[in-house]
C-alpha cells in the first residue's frame, strides 16, 4: 500500500459476488483492514469513518486468476520471440503489468516464465498479479515443447536462470527427476510436463502420448517431495487416462474427453483448466499464426469439441478451473476467457472457476478466491453486473477499480476517497 493511502477502507453500496457459491445477496459493504477482509456487511452498517470506494453501479468480485498463462511466449509463433532479450524483457514486463489491470491478482505461469520475474513481483520491483511459475515445461523429444524444426539438432531458445526458461528436454525417468528438480530448485510452484500433442504443432501428431507413465510419475514423486504437484498438457482422452495413472493433480486443456474418463477425474479430486480463449483468438484472426486453411479448420472443429468436453466434465462433476492460454505479441483481455466458458457454465459458474476454484488448485483457497472475513484484500470492481451480461469482463476497461492486498492498485474513475 503506498504510503499516503490508508490502511482501512471500506467498499460501500457495491453488489457482491463472493464465489463462494452461494446466490448473490445484493448490495453491501465490505470493510478491509491491513490487506486482509475484515468484515462483510449490510450498506452503512460497517465503520463509518474511514476511507470510502464508492461502489455505485459496480459489482465486486474476488481478484481474478488465471491458471494458464505464457507471459513469456512473446514470439508470432508462441515462443520466446526473436527480437532480442531487451524486447523480451520489456514485452514480458508490460504483459505481468497489464494483467494486474485488469483485475488479475493471481496468475499460474505454464511454462516459459523463469521463477525470478515471481521475485521480482514479490520485491516490488515490478508491480503485477502474485505469479506462480512453472518455469521450463518438460518435453520428451519431439514432443509438444520441442519446438525444433526437423533439420535442427539443437533448440534455438536455452534457459538463461534469471531470464527466461527455455523447454527441458528429457527422456527416461532419471532425465525427468534431474529436470524436474532443477526447475523446483530455481523457484518453480509447480511442474509443468508435456503429455500429449498440439492442437496445430507443426511436428507432434495431436494423438501421440508423450512420456511414459513412469516419467510422469516421477516428476509428480519430485513434486510430491516438495508439497507441490504437476500440471500436464493433454487434449486427448487416453492422455488424460496416463496422466492420472501418474498422480497428475492439474489436467491442462483436456479437449476431447470422454465420459468415462471425466468421471475418473472428478472421483480422483483432479481439476481440468480449459483454455478457449487462445483457440477463439486464432479462429478470429488467423493471419496472427499464419494458419493455413486447413489448420483452421480443424481448429474450428476441435474448438467445438472443448466446448463439448467441459459440458462432458461438468455433468460428471470435474472441478473445472479456468486459464486463457494466450501466447505472442497480443497477449491481454484475459477476462475473455469467462465469456467464453460461461456459454457452457453460465455467468455465476465462470466466474466461480476464475476465482474459488483456481485458488483451490493453487492450494491457495484459505488465502484467495472468495469475499469472506479473514481473506486476502484481493478484489475487483466491475461495471455493471456481470451476472447478467458477462460479456462485461471481456473489456478491461469495465475493471474500474482493483486492490491487491489492500492496496489499490488501479482507480480508473477516482472512486478512493
Amino acid at each position: 500500500m503506498r504510503a499516503e493511502e490508508p490502511n482501512r477502507i471500506v467498499i460501500r453500496d457495491v453488489s457482491i459476488v463472493d464465489a463462494t457459491g452461494r446466490e448473490p445477496e445484493g448490495r453491501g459493504d465490505v470493510l478491509v483492514e491491513d490487506g486482509r477482509i475484515r468484515a462483510v456487511g449490510s450498506p452503512r452498517r460497517l465503520a463509518a469513518d474511514v476511507a470510502s470506494i464508492d461502489g455505485a453501479g459496480t459489482t465486486l468480485l474476488p481478484g481474478l486468476t488465471d491458471a494458464h498463462v505464457h507471459f513469456a511466449l512473446v514470439g508470432t509463433k508462441g515462443d520466446h520471440g526473436s527480437d532480442g532479450w531487451i524486447m523480451h524483457v520489456l514485452q514480458v514486463s508490460r504483459f505481468i503489468e497489464d494483467a494486474l489491470q485488469e483485475g488479475f491478482t493471481t496468475v499460474r505461469d505454464a511454462g516459459g516464465l523463469e521463477p525470478a520475474w515471481a521475485t521480482a513481483v514479490t520485491s516490488g520491483a515490478l508491480r503485477g498479479p502474485r505469479l506462480l511459475p512453472a518455469g521450463s515445461p518438460l518435453s520428451q523429444t519431439g514432443g509438444h515443447a520441442d519446438m525444433r524444426l526437423p533439420y535442427e539438432a539443437q533448440h534455438h531458445v536455452h534457459s538463461v536462470p534469471g531470464l527466461v526458461a527455455g523447454f527441458e528436454i528429457v527422456d527416461g525417468v532419471d532425465d525427468v527427476l534431474r529436470a524436474a528438480r532443477e526447475q523446483l530448485r530455481r523457484g518453480a510452484t509447480q511442474i509443468k510436463l508435456m503429455a500429449s500433442g498440439g492442437v496445430i504443432s507443426p511436428t507432434d501428431p495431436l494423438d501421440s502420448l508423450q512420456l511414459s507413465v513412469a516419467e510422469i510419475a516421477a516428476a509428480v514423486q519430485v513434486a510430491r517431495s516438495w508439497g507441490t504437484y504437476v500440471m500436464a498438457h493433454c487434449h486427448t482422452t487416453p492422455s488424460v487416462e496416463m496422466a492420472l495413472d501418474a498422480g497428475v493433480r492439474s489436467i491442462e486443456h483436456g479437449s476431447m474427453l470422454e465420459p468415462a474418463t471425466a468421471a475418473r477425474v472428478a472421483a480422483e479430486g483432479a481439476f481440468i483448466v480449459p483454455t478457449l480463449q487462445t483457440m477463439e483468438s486464432f479462429i478470429a484472426h488467423p493471419d496472427r499464426m499464419g494458419l493455413a486453411p486447413e489448420k483452421l479448420a480443424l481448429l474450428g472443429e476441435f474448438t467445438q469439441q472443448a466446448y463439448r468436453s467441459i459440458e462432458v466434465a461438468r455433468d460428471a462433476g470435474v472441478k473445472l478451473a479456468s486459464g486463457s492460454d494466450v501466447v505472442g505479441p497480443w497477449q491481454g483481455r484475459r477476462g475473455e476467457e469467462l465469456m467464453y466458458k460461461a456459454r457452457v457454465l453460465g455467468a455465476h459458474q465462470a466466474i466461480i472457476s476464475a476465482t474459488r476454484v483456481n485458488a483451490e488448485l493453487f492450494m491457495l483457497d484459505d488465502e484467495i478466491g472468495t469475499i469472506e472475513a479473514g481473506k486476502r484484500a484481493d478484489l475487483v470492481l466491475v461495471k455493471g453486473q456481470p451476472l447478467e451480461d458477462i460479456e462485461l469482463m471481456a473489456d478491461p476497461d469495465n475493471v474500474v477499480t482493483v486492490l491487491q492486498g489492500g492496496s489499490v492498485v488501479k482507480d480508473r474513475e477516482g472512486r478512493l476517497a
